[in-house]
């Protein structure tokens, strides 16, 4: 059976990883040449992360487990058949793992930010922050990436290091609680957080803020970790969605012959809606291959648990060089540890050892 695995990120390696060896003749479709683990990129961002802890090669892994690693970019989705930059990949089934694009929300000046979305962009950062020394760095948003990026940059460099975040707390897809214990963290290592506060523009040097007194804070330095929206090419996929996802039902199917897991899915099943977590990512990869798995060899498909949704949180959140704390739901697992952050650390890098 022809399976073609369009990304090859978190969900897509994992996928092809936990189906073969088996009955399934998979091609995985991937623009870059080596799969990236976007969790490090804070620490990555810092210097305390080289490169190979954070990235492995595809066409290796492909290879030493039976896959065919395809390096080009998917354009389109027709029946039965991905259509690349270079030819095109026919399939039985195919799994879109395509992940997700920065999300400026309309605001002026991306042109003037760095983001650690991708690992290219956080090779741009680091090298201004090793090139220019900032001393003061705005980082809006303040989701798990920008909360464990100030925690980091705050401990490394001697700089003045904001966090800005248009809702009314840090961490606001997390219980009040969590946002509580985080802030109190952040606040002893010196980061400078503003809550209730829009940015109207990025400029050059400075932050424009969307009050009525027109409020602009200089800044050597301008990170953004304010959110994720769909790619152009899930934007021009003909299937289901959901605000711009990719709408499966609780097989993790958009339609008969297309599953859709990780960051460019919309995956609510039994009134849990899935967070844009790798470790959702990973369990979904892990779910839709043994369904594929279970059709090559006709048996019966299995239903998807959510495991970490948006009610109930489960993450590992790093508080800088040597501290984590964990959350399960709407509790903290005690205080922030040593432990819990070789805990995090060695599932990050241990996820990575898999693929070389």
């Amino acid at each position: 059976m022809r399976v073609a695995v369009i990304g090859g990120g978190v969900a897509g390696a994992e996928l092809v990883r936990t189906a073969l060896p088996g009955p399934l003749d998979i091609t995985l479709i991937e623009p870059k040449k080596q799969i990236e683990l976007q969790a490090l990129y804070p620490e990555y961002l810092a210097g305390l992360t080289r490169i190979q802890d954070l990235a492995a090669p595809l066409a290796p892994f492909c290879e030493r487990v039976g896959a065919t690693f395809l390096n080009d970019r998917a354009l389109r989705l027709e029946e039965k058949a991905v259509v690349c930059e270079h030819g095109q990949v026919e399939f039985d089934f195919a799994v879109v793992a395509a992940g997700a694009s920065q999300n400026y929300f309309g605001i002026k000046g991306q042109e003037h930010t760095f983001s650690i979305n991708t690992l290219e962009e956080a090779k741009r950062a680091r090298r201004f922050v090793e090139d220019r020394n900032p001393e003061r760095i705005m980082i809006m948003g303040s989701g798990l990436t920008g909360v464990e990026a100030a925690c980091v940059l705050a401990e490394s460099l001697d700089a003045s290091i904001y966090i800005i975040e248009a809702r009314e707390r840090i961490l606001p897809q997390f219980s009040p609680n969590t946002s509580a214990l985080i802030e109190k963290a952040l606040s002893k290592k010196g980061v400078n957080i503003l809550t209730s506060a829009q940015v109207r523009e990025v400029r050059e040097d400075c932050i424009l803020f969307a009050d009525s007194n027109g409020t602009c804070l200089d800044c050597d330095m301008a990170i953004w970790t304010a959110g994720v929206k769909p790619s152009s090419f899930i934007e021009g996929l003909s299937l289901p969605k959901k605000k711009g996802w990719v709408l499966v039902d609780p097989f993790l199917l958009a339609r008969d012959d297309v599953f859709a897991v990780g960051d460019c899915a919309w995956i609510e099943v039994d009134g849990r809606l899935a967070t844009k977590t790798g470790l959702e990512a990973e369990r979904q990869a892990k779910h839709v291959a043994r369904n594929l798995t279970h059709l090559a060899e006709n048996r019966a498909l299995e239903r998807y648990s959510v495991r970490a949704s948006t009610d109930s949180q489960v993450a590992l959140i790093s508080l800088g060089c040597d501290c984590a704390v964990g959350v399960v739901g709407k509790m903290c697992i005690g205080a922030p540890t040593r432990l819990i952050y070789s805990l995090k650390s060695w599932i990050d890098k241990s996820f990575i050892r898999r693929f070389k």
